[in-house]
């Protein structure tokens, strides 16, 4: 067992250290911390953010054009960023086998076979060895909170976690997987750690979770030297996987947004569509930070400039590039976008006319904000849009309606005349007409305050905007990478549908067991399986279960 002295003289001298390296100038402030709102929301739910308070002198960092890309993607981050990082894991596998030993004893690890089939090498029994590994988990974890509390930051707390284990069978698999899911983790993060002592800390560690995950392999009767290189994992991959395990609500919530066209004849002051007000096909998209779109004040882009006139959102729709869902879909901190349209689609008219309404799912975390243009139609450069939508109400998410919340912009491209009326606005255009009428060089301001002599409908006239929570299913996008770390198209017939049986049994009442998911895969029964294809059936049994009651 480690002594508590070792554990204090270890993190006393990698925080020595890491303060020595931002004293030189030379911590840089490396893209640690995930833009995904996955990442980032597993790692709260994990325990909280980095909360650290690391001495004001060194928020700024010197970075060289010539510095090799993180692929942690675009949130600076230093060396205590990757400490409490490593932490969020090491307390998974803490809790993971604190848990598992208070479950089973030696004599359960008798019973499973597990003491007769496999030997340690060493004439300890497979229990003590599991103990000892469970040891170790708690010595890193200590030292790396000890480190983040002497650099003056909280360290991430341990969460409340359910591994879904039931046999000693299943504790080894999910050992297997956290294991080897560590050794890749560290291996992903050690190039970006500019402290020597710490560098030297993940190191060691790293070498001891290939020890660990070396042993458990051979358990789970797979080789202990698979590969002449082991792979490295993203944060954005480690803690996605983390995330399967987290108990309680989920990292990241699926909303379906319904789009209405309320409007009804004499809306407006106009004979053209006897004074209703079409919506355009719109695009949507959920950022953090800056909202990518638009902000009132600052100048409409191209893509905004596309709907506001002429009702063309691109991505699978018009316009065939440069469209604002081709920007949303590009921009960094946006997680996911899309386009929406009509029921009808393009083929008919993806415009919305009064009575139709439009549906799409977004996927957002609290930190989260939802953006959507459609263009008012009956103007020249109007659009309906959110500048920062707020899905939740604090951790709850929110439900119900939310038109209150949308602004009629004018995007300033475009001369305006009142609604309903002029030679230059998109009903009397061509279908496929763009960027027709004298053009304008203003912000982006709310309609009506830019023109307070024009008659300018109510939102709730024209559009009504709600949006409903999803009781935790999951797409089959997110059981593809949650089980196998891949998207949904690369995979093999057979595995897509049984991604696609565990996808419709989220909301059935008739659910498959592990043995049927098995079979249904590999024609085996679970427990002929692979320690790994195991974890993986369990994954993908435990998400048929959105309410967390498998």
């Amino acid at each position: 067992m480690t002594d508590s002295t070792d554990v204090h003289d270890l993190a006393e001298r990698i925080a020595t250290s890491i303060r020595d390296t931002l004293n030189e100038g030379t911590g840089s402030r490396r893209s640690f911390l995930s833009r995904s709102a996955l990442a980032g929301g597993t790692l709260a739910a994990l325990g909280g953010g980095t909360g650290l308070a690391v001495a004001d002198e060194h928020e700024e960092g010197n970075s060289s054009d010539g510095e090799m890309k993180a692929m942690f993607d675009d949130v600076d981050g230093t060396d205590v960023d990757v400490v409490n990082y490593a932490l969020t894991l090491e307390h998974l596998e803490n809790a993971f086998y604190r848990q598992g030993l208070e479950m089973f004893d030696h004599s359960d690890f008798e019973d499973a076979g597990v003491e007769s089939d496999v030997t340690t090498g060493n004439g300890e029994s497979v229990y003590s060895a599991i103990e000892v590994i469970g040891e170790h988990e708690a010595s890193h974890a200590g030292v790396l909170s000890e480190t983040t509390s002497l650099l003056g930051g909280e360290p991430v707390a341990e969460a409340s976690y359910d591994f879904g284990v039931e046999t000693v069978e299943e504790f080894l698999a999910v050992a297997q997987v956290l294991e080897n899911t560590g050794v890749s983790a560290y291996a992903g993060a050690a190039p970006f750690i500019e402290s020597p002592d710490l560098q030297s800390a993940a190191l060691s560690i790293h070498s001891v979770e290939a020890r660990h995950a070396a042993f458990l392999n051979g358990l789970n009767s797979e080789s202990s030297f698979p590969n002449a290189f082991d792979p490295s994992l993203s944060q954005d991959e480690v803690l996605s996987a983390a995330g399967q395990f987290i108990d309680g609500k989920a990292t990241k919530q699926m909303f379906t947004v319904t789009v209405e066209n309320v409007s009804k004849p004499g809306t407006i002051d106009s004979k053209r569509a006897n004074g209703a007000v079409p919506l355009s096909p719109g695009a949507w998209g959920v950022f953090t930070g800056n909202n990518p779109a638009f902000m009132a004040g600052e100048y409409a882009n191209k893509g905004t400039e596309l709907i506001a006139e002429d009702g063309f959102p691109g991505g699978d729709l018009p316009p065939e590039s440069g469209g604002l869902a081709d920007t949303l879909a590009e921009a960094e901190n946006i997680s996911n976008s899309g386009t929406f349209a009509s029921p009808g689609g393009p083929a008919d008219n993806p415009a919305l006319f009064p009575g139709e309404s439009a549906t799409f799912t977004v996927m957002a975390s609290p930190e989260d904000m939802l953006t959507m243009e459609t263009m008012f139609v009956q103007s020249n450069d109007w659009f309906y849009g959110f500048e920062g939508l707020s899905l939740f109400d604090g951790d709850e998410p929110v439900e119900g309606d939310v038109t209150d919340e949308l602004g009629l912009y004018d995007a300033g491209t475009e001369e305006d005349t009142a609604p309903g009326t002029g030679e230059f606005q998109k009903p009397v255009q061509g279908p496929m007409a763009t960027d027709v009428g004298p053009s304008e060089d203003e912000p982006i301001q709310m309609a009506a305050e830019r023109h307070p002599d024009f008659d300018v409908p109510d939102a709730s006239d024209v559009i009504n905007v709600t949006v409903a929570p999803e009781n935790g299913t999951q797409s089959l996008e997110e059981l593809s990478q949650a089980a196998y770390g891949m998207p949904f198209a690369e995979l093999s017939g057979p595995t897509s549908q049984l991604i696609r049986a565990v996808h419709d049994r989220q909301d059935s009442e008739t659910k498959l067991s592990k043995d049927e998911l098995a079979q249904m895969r590999y024609d085996m029964a679970f427990e002929e399986l692979s320690g790994k294809t195991q974890g993986e059936i369990t994954i993908l049994y435990r998400a048929q279960f959105p309410d967390g009651q498998a």
